[in-house]
């Protein structure tokens, strides 16, 4: 009777220490899965601050006054183009459309 009485204790033993061990990788997942709930969020955040960066910065105003300002560029005009004749460039492909 000892005997059995002995066994049963460890058996209650040995669940309560793993009834013990599941909850707490219960626990320790939860935080996990908060941890990575709040980093979602922040990296949500994180896009949509860029995208309204990317839209503010694409303004087409916005980037022809760059381009003018700090590359020099300027609009094509009839005065400023070269045209040049497919007669003069004998070794072009027959095949390329010259229109």
């Amino acid at each position: 009777m000892i005997r059995t009485n002995l066994l049963l204790l460890a058996l209650t033993v040995a669940c309560a220490m793993s009834l013990v061990r599941a909850q707490y990788e219960a626990r320790r997942s939860f935080a996990a899965l908060d941890a990575a709930q709040v980093r979602a969020a922040q990296l949500e955040l994180d896009q949509d601050r860029l995208q309204v960066e990317v839209r503010a910065l694409s303004i087409p105003s916005r980037i022809d006054d760059l381009a003018r300002s700090r590359l020099g560029m300027v609009a094509v005009t009839p005065a400023r183009s070269d045209y040049v004749s497919a007669s003069r460039l004998p070794d072009l492909p027959l095949n390329i459309p010259t229109r």
